[in-house]
Formats: structure tokens, C-alpha cells, sequence
């Protein structure tokens, strides 16, 4: 698609001012990413602060955009720290619910009002909600199997990962395939796990179904496939299951992970009913905001069960999942595209980076401790082909820049 043809990427709003410290207007970003549309929302005040959120979902960013726009009424005009009035209104006020989209958008308006109140008082906003557990955590490394979709393209590419000091690998090998899996597909897929059990001396491994299985192929896949050496088997089956899910986790010694697409901590407490054997997935924004991510890690205390965040957004995105790491002791790893994203990501925001496999935020920032660059996301418009088609041959290679 030409230029010209392409919408803008940013817009801004009228104002709607109450007094100095309210909210005065906003805007919102639209990053063509190669394989998912950025979306960035910028709050303004009058008193000169700035609070950045995010709110990306894949497919639907003008979608994402448009919700924004129709829940401004909400936000504007008031003070950031009415966050929890704000977001509880956004959600409650409609009487409708739209799922991971008006999550999403409650998510980025919290976190742009706690990163407002973070830099006003010179804090990170993990002191605003109750302090840190620890100076830093380990991220897992994914998207770096953008290979041929072959034993040794896989191989190959997983110790080129290990080289960077990440302890665990996780990765999809089922291609397009959904169930139930051909005769030439499970060969295929046997081939390439059997491959990675052959490495697992050199790191850990974590299995990613992306929910395209049945309860048969998952069976064939934990009891034929993985070895000891695999952390975890995340949604085998599709993510509402709880029944199936928890079938798998309480029949086999390999955890389940789930958790990404719920929105409510209702959810959450339901599923941990079912199950012990399981790695919750909270996704922050998915899930409405900070603070809501947090309750699911309260509860995963509760229940002595791991949390690593679903992560597979953009950077501020990841400044969130940071600060529930250093949050939660609950928090096990945190996830990480960035060293297979193109390189120009890099250099749109400053941001949390691995190094040797672990994520560091001793001396962290104020706010979330994320500062996009306004300028360079501009450069990156919005992209009508940046989503991921998960049931279509080669999706693994996520338009490899």
C-alpha cells in the first residue's frame, strides 16, 4: 500500500480542562510493528506532564484506536491520580463489555495515569503501589525461531539464542497445522522437538500451542515429545477451556500455562480451582491494567503457582510488565522479542533490556520508566499487513524484517 494511501498514525483530541493537574488532552500512536500494530496513547496535562500506555491488540489496532476515542469522555479533564475511578467507570459505566479491546483501553489510560503520578512525585510506580521484591528477573526468549520450519533451522536457531544467556527457549513448531494433526504432521513436529531435546543440556524449553490442538494431539504431544527439560506447555487447548486445560495439568508432570486472553480476575480464580499444575499468563493489558495483573499475582501467591506476564506487545508493554516483576515475588520470567524485532524498534523508546538473559531495574526510572520518541514512532505509520495469521503457512517467520 502507498503512502498516500495509508491513514495517520497520531491524533489529537480538544481539550476538556477542570484545573492545572487534569488531564488536558491526548493523543494516540499508531507504530507500524513488521508483525502487530503498535498502539500508544499519550495523556497531556496542564501542569506540563506527560503519561504514556499502550494498548496493542493484534488485527485490531484502528479498532483499538476508535475505542479510545469513544471512552475520551472519561478521562479528560480529569486528575490522573482518579485513575481508579476513571478506569472503574470506563468499565462499569457502559453496562456492555468488550473484552480485550475495552480492557485494553482502561489498561493504557491507568498506566498513563500512573506514570503522570510516578514522575510527579519522582518515584517509579512500582513504589506507588507497595514497593519492590527485587532489583532484577529473568526473561525467556521468543520470536527467534523465524527459520525455516525444519529440525536444523530450529537447532541452529535456538543456539543462537542460547548465546545471548537466555536460560529458557520458547517456541510453536506445529507451523499451520491445527487439530487433528496429519500422519506428515506429527512426523514433523517430533522431528523438530526431538531435535531441541538434544540441546537441553545447553537451556530450558517452553512449548507454545497457540490453542490449536485437541485433547488427543496434546496427550500424543506431552507423552511422546517432551522430555524433562520442557518448563512449561502453554495452551495446548483454546484458552476457555478451563476443563481441558486442567485435564492436561492435573494428568501430566508438565505445567500448563495459560492466562494471555482472560479478562477478569474472576477468570483467574476459576481456572486455579481446577488446577495447581499451572503458569499464569496475566496480560496487562488484556486484563485492564496494572493493578488488576497484580490481584492475579496476589493470587498466584496465595496458591503457590508461578506468573510469567504475556508480553508479545511493544515497550510500553514491557516498562508494565517490569514493574509487576518488581512487584510480585509471584513473577517468574518475563517474556522478550526484542533482539528478533527489526532494529529500528530499538529506537523508538527507551526501555527495559535483557542482558545475559536477565532484565535489571534497580535504579529505575520515575513513572513507568519508558520515554518514547514521538519523532521516530511517526516514521513507523500504521501498517495494513502488521498482524500475525496464526493459521497460515510460514507465520512463524512473523514477516521477518
Amino acid at each position: 500500500m502507498s503512502e498516500c494511501q495509508r491513514e495517520p498514525q497520531a491524533w489529537t483530541y480538544g481539550e476538556s480542562p477542570q484545573d492545572e493537574r487534569s488531564i488536558s488532552s491526548y493523543e494516540i500512536h499508531l507504530c507500524g510493528h513488521t508483525w502487530k500494530n503498535w498502539v500508544f496513547l499519550r495523556l497531556l496535562t496542564d501542569d506540563g506532564y506527560e503519561g504514556v500506555g499502550e494498548c496493542s491488540l493484534n488485527g485490531l489496532a484502528k479498532t483499538t484506536a476508535a475505542c479510545m476515542e469513544e471512552l475520551s469522555r472519561y478521562f479528560l479533564g480529569k486528575r490522573p491520580e482518579e485513575y481508579a475511578t476513571i478506569t472503574q467507570r470506563m468499565l462499569t459505566d457502559l453496562y456492555s463489555d468488550a473484552g480485550q479491546l475495552h480492557r485494553g483501553v482502561i489498561a493504557a489510560v491507568e498506566m498513563a495515569c500512573l506514570d503522570i503520578l510516578g514522575k510527579r512525585v519522582e518515584l517509579p510506580v512500582y513504589a506507588l503501589l507497595g514497593g519492590k521484591v527485587r532489583n532484577e528477573t529473568p526473561a525467556y526468549a521468543n520470536g527467534w525461531y523465524r527459520v525455516e520450519r525444519t529440525r536444523d533451522g530450529f537447532v541452529t536457531a535456538a543456539e543462537k539464542a542460547t548465546r545471548l544467556g537466555y536460560v529458557l527457549l520458547k517456541c510453536d513448531p506445529f507451523g499451520a497445522s491445527p487439530s487433528p494433526l496429519s500422519p506428515l504432521s506429527r512426523g514433523e513436529i517430533f522431528d523438530i522437538i526431538s531435535g531441541l531435546n538434544k540441546t537441553a543440556e545447553l537451556v530450558f524449553y517452553a512449548l507454545e500451542g497457540h490453542q490449536r490442538l485437541d485433547a488427543t494431539d496434546a496427550q500424543w504431544v506431552v507423552e511422546v515429545c517432551l522430555n524433562r527439560g520442557w518448563m512449561w506447555f502453554e495452551e495446548p487447548l483454546p484458552w476457555w477451556d478451563f476443563e481441558g486445560l486442567a485435564r492436561v495439568a492435573n494428568a501430566f508432570h508438565i505445567p500448563i500455562a495459560t492466562g494471555e486472553n482472560l479478562t477478569s480476575l474472576r477468570q483467574f480464580e476459576d481456572l486455579t480451582s481446577r488446577s495447581n499444575n499451572l503458569i499464569l499468563q496475566p496480560d496487562v493489558m488484556n486484563l485492564g491494567g496494572i493493578t488488576q495483573a497484580l490481584a492475579v499475582c496476589r493470587l498466584a501467591e496465595r496458591h503457590n503457582l508461578r506468573v510469567c506476564p504475556h508480553d508479545a506487545q511493544g515497550p510500553v508493554s514491557r516498562a508494565a510488565c517490569v514493574q509487576l516483576a518488581a512487584l510480585s515475588p509471584a513473577v517468574w520470567m518475563l517474556e522478550d522479542f526484542d533482539p528478533w524485532n527489526a532494529p529500528w524498534t530499538q529506537e523508538i523508546a527507551t526501555t527495559y533490556r535483557a542482558e545475559r538473559g536477565m532484565i535489571g531495574f534497580k535504579d529505575m526510572p520515575p513513572g513507568l520508566g519508558v520515554t518514547p520518541h514521538w519523532d521516530k514512532v511517526r516514521e513507523h505509520p500504521y501498517d495494513p499487513n502488521g498482524w500475525v495469521p496464526l493459521f497460515e503457512s510460514g507465520w512463524e517467520k512473523r514477516r521477518e524484517p
